[in-house]
C-alpha cells in the first residue's frame, strides 16, 4: 500500500568533493512533472537496449549498470577525473575498475541474493562478466565486443533526446538547440557512466515507491504510467489530456496488459500477475479499456515526492555533463 515517505531538503547532497551542491531552484509542478517523464522515458529505454543484449531478462538488464556502476562510478566523483576518463577504447586500463560482489549488488537494487548470484554466475559464464576474487567486473572487453558496441549509439541517441526535450521545456538552463557534444564518441564513456548512475538513483527511488514488491513489478507500474501519462497529470489544476502535455508515447488513455508485455518484452502471463498485483495495492485501477494509475488523495503525496526525487537526480546528471563538457554550454 502507498505509505508517504518523509519529505526530504531542498538540496542535493554532492557527489563527492570535487562537484557543488546542486541548488533546488524553483521549479513549477508542471515542469517537474514534465521533467519526471522525460526521467522514466530515459529509464526505459536504456533498460530496454541493455535487455536486447542479455536475451530480454529485465533483473539481468540491471544488472549490468550495477556492476558497471560499482566498477567505475567513482571515477566521476570530481569532474576534472571525470574529464581524464572520458573515452572508452580497447586499451582502457582494466585496473580501473573495482570488483562488485554479488551481495552488495543485490542490497543496491533490492533484489533476492540467491537471484543475483545465480544472474551473475550465469553472466559470467556467457563472457559478459568476469569473475575475480573481489567480485564481478564488466571488461572493457565486453564493451567494445561485436555483440555490445552496436548499442552505445543506441545509449547516446536516447540520452541526447533527453538532454533536448529537456532543452524543449528550459529544464536546468538548456537551451532548444542543447545536445550531446559532437563528435559524441570522445566522451561516450563518461556519459555513460553518469547516465548509468542516474538510471541507478531513479531504480532506487521507484523501488522504494512500490516498496515491498518485486522489482518486475516496479517496472510494470513505470510502464504504465509512462504510457498514461500520469506523471504528467498530477500537478493540480493541470487537464488530464490534450495540449502541450500530449508528449511522445503519452497517450493519456488507460493501457492494455499485453502493450505494457511487449514493451517490456516479458510474458502476458508474467504482466498480467504483477497488474493484478499493483491493482490489488492500490497503485493502479483496472476498467475495460485496460490500466491506469491511481492518483487520489493517498497516492498523490508518495508520488510526488518521487518527481522531486527524480527532478533533483536529473539536475545532478546535467550539471555533471555540462561541467565536464558532455554537454556543451549554451551559449
Amino acid at each position: 500500500m502507498f505509505e508517504p515517505h518523509q519529505s526530504e531538503s531542498g538540496r542535493e547532497a554532492p557527489a563527492g568533493d570535487g562537484w557543488p551542491v546542486a541548488r533546488m531552484d524553483a521549479m513549477t509542478s508542471l515542469q517537474r512533472a514534465k521533467v519526471a517523464w522525460l526521467c522514466i522515458r530515459l529509464q526505459l529505454a536504456h533498460i530496454a537496449i541493455t535487455r536486447d543484449l542479455v536475451g530480454g531478462d529485465l533483473v539481468t538488464s540491471l544488472l549490468i549498470p550495477a556492476i558497471s556502476d560499482a566498477n567505475v562510478g567513482y571515477l566521476d566523483a570530481d569532474p576534472e577525473i571525470s574529464r581524464r576518463h572520458q573515452a572508452l577504447g580497447i586499451n582502457y586500463p582494466e585496473e580501473l575498475r573495482r570488483p562488485a560482489n554479488a551481495l552488495s549488488i543485490a542490497h543496491s537494487l533490492d533484489l533476492p541474493r540467491e537471484t543475483t548470484r545465480a544472474k551473475l554466475a550465469a553472466l559470467a559464464a556467457s563472457g559478459i562478466l568476469r569473475r575475480t576474487s573481489r567480485g564481478y567486473v564488466l571488461p572493457t572487453s565486453t564493451l567494445v565486443s561485436e555483440r555490445f558496441l552496436p548499442a552505445i549509439p543506441r545509449y547516446m541517441n536516447a540520452l541526447d533526446d533527453f538532454v533536448g526535450a529537456l532543452g524543449l521545456i528550459g529544464a536546468f538552463g538548456l537551451k532548444p538547440h542543447s545536445r550531446l557534444a559532437d563528435p559524441v564518441w570522445p566522451v561516450a564513456w563518461a556519459a555513460m557512466r553518469l547516465s548509468t548512475a542516474h538510471l541507478l538513483r531513479e531504480t532506487v527511488y521507484a523501488r522504494e515507491l512500490t516498496r515491498g514488491m518485486s522489482l518486475t513489478a516496479c517496472y510494470v507500474l513505470l510502464t504504465v504510467s509512462q504510457n498514461v501519462g500520469g506523471q504528467l497529470r498530477l500537478p493540480p489544476q493541470i487537464p488530464a489530456r490534450g495540449g502541450s502535455l500530449a508528449m511522445q508515447g503519452a497517450t493519456f488513455e488507460p493501457v492494455r496488459g499485453a502493450a505494457i508485455a511487449a514493451q517490456l518484452g516479458l510474458p502476458e502471463e508474467t504482466v498480467r500477475r504483477h497488474l493484478k498485483q499493483l491493482v490489488a495495492a492500490g497503485y493502479l485501477s483496472h476498467c475495460p479499456k485496460g490500466f491506469d494509475v491511481v492518483l487520489d488523495a493517498r497516492s498523490l503525496p508518495v508520488w510526488r515526492l518521487f518527481q522531486k526525487r527524480v527532478e533533483t537526480n536529473a539536475r545532478q546528471l546535467i550539471w555533471r555533463m555540462t561541467t565536464t563538457g558532455i554537454v556543451p554550454s549554451a551559449s
